[in-house]
């Protein structure tokens, strides 16, 4: 059954997702629906009267979450998506909001096909079983600094031939990417992100990515100056034809994760870069079909 944030069930199944739009918004703010498939773009205030885009739900909620009579600074908005085949270009994220999808769209979530690049920073973003499918060229996100609490819970990203990178995230704090999918686009591997996660600038501190799955030229990459003390990379399992995780801070904790990498293991030391003492209980798989624990176990003393 996963586990619950503000009532939302992370790996809930859709009919349990669903059953979340009767429920009235647990902070007291509003709540907004968007569906694709409307003949004419609503208010948003119910699904009668649904939004037809994401754009036009975000610049709703950005007005009544910063509205001096409504008083919700403190407050969650929550924007319902459901759709099949969404096209739209984010560049703009909701300041406060959770983005939760429903419904269906080959998989049981919608999915927005589109290179997301933010244009100013908002703070405690979440999206919830969203889909989202690069539109071509580039990065599938592109998140600027100071965009702190964002957090990424139960959704999977695709590429196409020329994607980059599914998440970039620069200087900011307090992230979190949970159970997520970083998937191959038509079973192949000729279709993967040159990067799954990077997490680039200098502000970054107490970050998660937990229990994904990652397939990627690279997993997850962690820039020099970054500040990533109180970070964890935890669970995750990875397939990467190059390094599944490169930590150039070396101040990120690296536990439990499994990885599958094209490189020759005969060194160990070749598939992965991260600070060994603050790492625990690492799996690695080579080219040479050589296993290794990471950071080695000690046998006796």
């Amino acid at each position: 059954m996963g586990y619950a944030i503000d009532g939302v069930q992370v790996n809930a199944t859709a009919a349990e997702l669903n059953a979340l739009v009767g429920l009235t918004n647990p902070t007291g703010a509003e709540d907004y629906f968007v569906d694709l498939n409307v003949s004419t773009s609503g208010d948003g205030l119910a699904w009668e009267s649904a939004m037809a885009t994401i754009a036009e739900a975000i610049t709703a909620s950005n007005i009544s979450i910063g509205l001096s009579a409504n008083r919700w600074w403190a407050r969650r908005n929550r924007i319902f998506v459901q759709g099949d085949g969404i096209t739209e270009d984010l560049t703009v994220l909701p300041e406060k909001t959770d983005i939760i999808g429903l419904g269906s769209d080959l998989h049981s979530f919608p999915r927005i096909n589109g290179n997301h690049t933010i244009a100013a920073l908002a703070v405690g973003v979440r999206f919830i079983n969203m889909g989202f499918v690069a539109a071509g060229t580039g990065d599938l996100f592109v998140i600027p600094a100071n965009t702190h609490g964002l957090q990424f819970i139960s959704c999977r990203f695709e590429p196409q031939t020329t994607s980059t990178k599914a998440l970039e995230i620069t200087s900011s704090a307090l992230v979190r990417i949970v159970d997520c999918d970083f998937g191959l686009n038509s079973g192949s591997m000729s279709l993967i992100f040159a990067m799954c996660v990077s997490m680039e600038g200098i502000i970054g501190h107490n970050f998660l990515i937990k229990d994904c799955r990652m397939t990627g030229t690279a997993g997850i990459k962690v820039a020099t100056a970054y500040n990533g003390h109180g970070s964890v990379i935890e669970g995750n399992v990875i397939r990467a034809t190059n390094l599944a995780i490169d930590d150039n801070s070396a101040k990120v904790q690296v536990v439990n994760n499994r990885w599958m990498t094209d490189i020759n293991t005969s060194t160990s030391t070749d598939g992965y870069d991260f600070n060994l003492q603050l790492a625990a209980g690492n799996i690695q798989m080579g080219a040479t079909g050589l296993c290794d624990t990471i950071p080695f176990t000690k046998i006796a003393e």
